[in-house]
């Protein structure tokens, strides 16, 4: 059902020192991708609409006035060695909050038709969406794996990186994001708890997102899960910090610890938590999230949900690991046309921390839609 497999990518790994200064953190890392600025602007271009520049502008501006001190500092130094202005940086980091505006349900509908207009209310736009999975294994470790599914261009892919955030010279915890980017996507803190980010309400609106940061000044979720993953130590304590704290735009946090009974998948509002789901200490040995709440149905029109319950359990308790999880996320419908990079990890194990980054055109069209019509 896929083309080969062995034409994954390894996402670089890289180390930014916490001890230096924020201008000085990236220099080291972001001048190795200063060629990629013309496609970066390429794809601003294509998906943000001119009328949200003046705004973008005003935020980079003030930019410490929007986001958190150190943060700000680093999107300011990163502009210039990657060649772009700071409003391109800013939009790098709001990316996820404002790209929905353009893109319409054929551009990232996986499963099935879209919704006729009439029903599609918000649903009909939004950025590319996710899977993210909690297992246990039959001795009680957590594993984590996740999906990313948003159609970046391969050329932009190739900013993805795995970081190691050290301070003193020790890894702090790990994070995998785009070189500009400064929120983390996916990562872990050695034997504390594993993070990933899954899109709910498909971003949100994006007048309401961007009102939202410049008056409340708040963080956005990747930028929170940073924040938490640098300072809480426990699956407890992060659960608890990542349930507060005003975020952006609605989000679904995936967080798995080192003990059996500690998975959760937390179903954010803007302001704190409306829901928090765990793993039960028997019986079911995983949870699932892709881009709606456990507690309502899956659309008919995006249905990751039920083929992915389906190869959870066909693959069983007994099969989960590394290799497992990732053979579930490279099943269709959970790997698709718009997957851009996988990832599996484990807080009590992150010697196998791996991003995996997948080439264009990767899926093969004949046997899914083979697939589909069975």
């Amino acid at each position: 059902m896929r083309r080969l497999l062995l034409n994954k990518k390894r996402a670089k790994r890289v180390v930014l020192n916490l001890d230096l200064p924020p201008s000085e953190r990236w220099t080291e890392i972001a001048k190795d991708y200063a060629y990629i600025a013309p496609a970066v602007l390429a794809y601003f271009q294509e998906y943000v609409p001119k009328w949200l520049i003046p705004e973008i502008e005003k935020v980079a501006s003030k930019i410490s006035s929007y986001f958190p001190t150190d943060y700000a500092a680093e999107m300011a130094a990163i502009a210039p060695v990657l060649g772009l202005k700071l409003g391109d940086i800013v939009v790098l980091n709001l990316i996820y909050q404002i790209e929905g505006v353009g893109v319409n349900c054929s551009s990232y509908n996986n499963t099935g038709p879209c919704p006729a207009p009439s029903a599609a209310g918000t649903d009909s736009k939004g950025p590319g969406l996710c899977t993210s999975i909690l297992a246990r294994d039959a001795k009680g470790q957590i594993f984590h794996a996740r999906n990313l599914d948003w159609s970046i261009p391969a050329a932009l892919r190739s900013l993805m990186v795995d970081v190691e955030y050290q301070r003193n010279g020790k890894t702090l915890f790990i994070g995998s994001q785009p070189v500009g980017y400064v929120g983390i996507l996916h990562g872990v803190k050695p034997g504390g708890w594993s993070f990933s980010l899954d899109a709910r309400n498909h971003g949100g609106n994006v007048l309401s997102n961007l009102v939202w940061s410049l008056l409340q000044k708040s963080l956005t979720p990747t930028q929170h899960a940073r924040q938490v993953m640098e300072s809480a130590g426990t699956y407890t304590e992060a659960v608890a910090a990542l349930s507060s704290t005003s975020i952006v735009n609605a989000a679904y946090y995936i967080v798995g610890g080192i003990k059996p009974s500690e998975a959760a998948v937390i179903t954010r509002e803007r302001r704190d938590a409306v829901d928090v789901w765990t793993i039960p200490p028997r019986g079911d040995f995983f949870l699932l999230q892709t881009n709606y709440d456990h507690t309502a149905p899956a659309p008919p029109w995006d249905d990751r949900r039920t083929p992915g319950y389906a190869h959870m359990e066909a693959l069983g308790q007994g099969g989960v690991g590394f290799d497992g999880l990732f053979n579930v996320l490279t099943q269709w419908p959970t790997f698709n046309h718009h997957t851009d990079f996988s990832a599996t990890f484990s807080a009590a194990n992150t010697s196998d921390y791996q991003t995996y980054l997948w080439p264009e055109e990767e899926v093969d069209d004949e046997a899914v839609t083979a697939t589909m019509r069975r």
